[in-house]
C-alpha cells in the first residue's frame, strides 16, 4: 500500500508540474516512417505529410493541419528467395558447385495505416501489419488471424502551447544508426541489417513542451507496461532538447520502480563534410539477467544474478559514429562503434564458455542439454563489450537502376563479424533483384560465428516485389 501512495503521489506531482507550465510554439512537425536524412535520423519521430493536401484559401497552416477526409494507405512487399549455404568454403571441405545446404525462403507482408485530422489540434493515427501466413493455431487448435496493431495513437494540443499524444506509438530517443543504448523506451532493439526499419513501442502518454522563441523541446513520459497495468510496472521518463549552434543536445531520465533507472545524453551535428552523432546512458542496475556460473555436473545448475541482485552497481554504454551523404555521386556512409557496458569481460565469458561446454558434453539427458545449449546462445549472444559496423551504398552504379552496397558488423570483443555485399537491379519501379552474399568469420565462440554456426558463407538471389499507396 506505501508503494502504490508512493507513485501516486508522484504523478500528482508530475501533474501540477505539468498544469503549471505555458509556454507557446507550434509543435514541430513528429510521426511514424524513419528515413535517412539528418533530421529524421535524430529528429524525436517523424510524421508521414499528406501529399495532396487540397489548396484552400485562408490560413495555408490551418489548411495543412486539418482534412474533411481521413487519408488511407500503407505498403506492400513480397519476396522470394533462394539461398545456397557452405559451412567450410575456406578449408576446401566444401563444394562450391555442391553447397552444403539449400533453402527457398518467401515473405508476404503489409502494413495499412490510417491519419484522420478532424481538427487543427486533433489528429489520430494508427497502423496495422500483417504477414504471410496469415493465420497462427492456438494449442486450441484455433486459428488466430496474423494480424498486429503496430501504432495507434491521438495528438492533441491545449492552446497550441503544451501538445499530447496518447496511445500505442514509437518513441526515438537515441540517436544511433546500428546500436542505440540511449534508446531505452521502445520495445525493440535495433536488426543491424535492417536498421531502418521503424520499432515498436509501447502504450505512453507524452506531453511536449516547446520553448517559446527558441527551437529547444521539452518532453515527459507516461509509459504502460504491454502485459500489466499498475503503479510498479508504469514508467516515468523526460527528456530535454537544446539547439546550440549547429549542434543538438539530448537529455533524457527514466524511471521504473521494478527495473533500472537511466540516464541518457545524445549529441548531434556536423564536422565538415560529416555529420556526427554520439550518446551515452549510465544505470543503476540492469535490466540484463547475467549468467555468473554454470555447474559442470548433475544436477547442472545455472545462476543468474537478477536486476534486484544488480541494484547497487553502475553500468555505462556509449556510442559514436558519423553519416557522410553525398546526393550528387549517390554515395551514403554510415559508421558507428559501441562500448557495450552491459557486456562480459573476456576472461568471465571465457569461463563460462567452458563450463557450459563441459556441462553440455557430460550430460545425456536430452532436455539437459537444449536447457544448456539455450543459456550457452544466451550468454554469447550480446557478450561483447566493444563493437563495430559501416554501411556504404552507391546508386546509380554503371546505370540508374543498378546499386550496390555493403554492410559490415563486428564484435571486436571476440573478432567474430559479418559482411553482407548486395548488389540489386531495379527491373520495373515495383521489381527489383539482389545478389547477396554474406560471410561470417571469427572462432568458435565468437558470437557471429557461434550463432551463424561456425563460418559459413552463403548466397541469396531473391526477387522482390514493393510499393505504398
Amino acid at each position: 500500500m506505501k508503494k502504490a501512495f508512493k507513485h501516486a503521489k508522484s504523478f500528482v506531482v508530475i501533474a501540477l508540474l505539468l498544469a503549471g507550465v505555458a509556454l507557446g510554439a507550434q509543435e514541430a512537425a513528429e510521426g511514424s516512417e524513419i528515413d535517412m536524412d539528418l533530421d529524421t535520423l535524430f529528429g524525436e519521430e517523424v510524421v508521414e505529410i499528406a501529399p495532396d493536401v487540397p489548396a484552400a484559401t485562408g490560413d495555408p497552416v490551418t489548411a495543412a493541419l486539418k482534412s474533411d477526409k481521413v487519408r488511407i494507405g500503407g505498403s506492400f512487399s513480397g519476396s522470394l528467395t533462394p539461398t545456397a549455404t557452405w559451412t567450410s568454403l575456406w578449408d576446401g571441405s566444401s563444394d562450391l558447385l555442391d553447397p552444403d545446404r539449400k533453402a527457398l525462403s518467401s515473405s508476404l507482408k503489409s502494413t495499412l495505416f490510417f491519419d484522420a485530422r478532424p481538427k487543427e489540434d486533433f489528429r489520430v493515427y494508427g497502423s496495422a501489419k500483417t504477414s504471410w501466413p496469415f493465420s497462427t493455431a492456438t494449442t486450441d487448435s484455433i486459428e488466430v488471424p496474423n494480424i498486429s496493431i503496430f501504432e495507434l495513437f491521438a495528438d492533441f494540443s491545449m492552446n497550441d502551447k503544451l501538445f499530447f499524444r496518447f496511445g500505442k506509438s514509437t518513441v526515438k530517443w537515441g540517436v544511433g544508426y546500428f546500436w542505440s543504448p540511449a534508446d531505452v523506451i521502445n520495445l525493440e532493439q535495433i536488426n543491424q541489417l535492417d536498421a531502418e526499419a521503424q520499432r515498436e513501442g509501447p502504450v505512453n502518454f507524452r506531453v511536449h513542451i516547446p520553448v517559446p522563441g527558441t527551437q529547444n523541446n521539452f518532453y515527459m513520459y507516461t509509459i504502460l507496461d504491454e502485459n500489466t497495468v499498475a503503479f510498479e510496472t508504469t514508467a516515468l521518463a523526460a527528456k530535454a532538447e537544446f539547439l546550440l549552434g549547429n549542434y543538438e543536445l539530448g537529455l533524457g531520465a527514466y524511471y521504473r520502480y521494478d527495473t533500472a533507472e537511466r540516464a541518457m545524453l545524445t549529441l548531434t551535428g556536423p564536422i565538415g563534410n560529416l555529420d556526427v552523432f554520439g550518446e551515452a546512458m549510465v544505470s543503476r542496475g540492469s535490466g540484463k539477467t547475467f549468467i555468473t556460473d554454470i555447474q559442470t555436473a548433475s544436477p547442472y545448475a545455472i545462476s543468474t544474478s537478477s536486476t534486484a541482485d544488480n541494484r547497487e552497481n553502475f553500468y555505462f554504454s556509449a556510442s559514436t559514429g558519423f553519416l557522410y551523404s553525398n546526393s550528387n555521386s549517390n554515395i551514403t556512409a554510415i559508421g558507428q562503434y559501441y562500448y557495450n557496458g552491459e557486456g562480459y569481460s573476456a576472461a568471465t565469458k571465457d569461463a563460462l564458455v567452458t563450463k557450459a561446454k563441459l556441462a553440455i558434453a557430460s550430460t545425456s539427458n536430452p532436455a539437459t542439454s537444449a536447457a544448456l545449449s539455450a543459456s550457452l546462445a544466451g550468454l554469447i549472444y550480446g557478450s561483447g563489450q566493444h563493437y563495430a559496423a559501416l554501411s556504404f551504398s552507391k546508386g546509380e552504379l554503371f546505370t540508374e537502376d543498378f546499386s550496390a552496397s555493403v554492410i559490415a558488423v563486428a564484435n571486436l570483443s571476440d573478432w567474430s563479424g559479418l559482411v553482407k555485399p548486395t548488389f540489386s537491379y531495379a527491373v520495373h519501379d515495383n521489381l527489383s533483384i539482389a545478389l547477396s552474399p554474406t560471410f561470417f568469420f571469427g572462432p568458435a565462440e565468437g558470437e557471429y560465428a557461434f550463432l551463424a554456426g561456425g563460418n559459413i558463407v552463403s548466397l541469396s538471389l531473391g526477387a522482390t516485389v514493393s510499393g505504398s499507396f
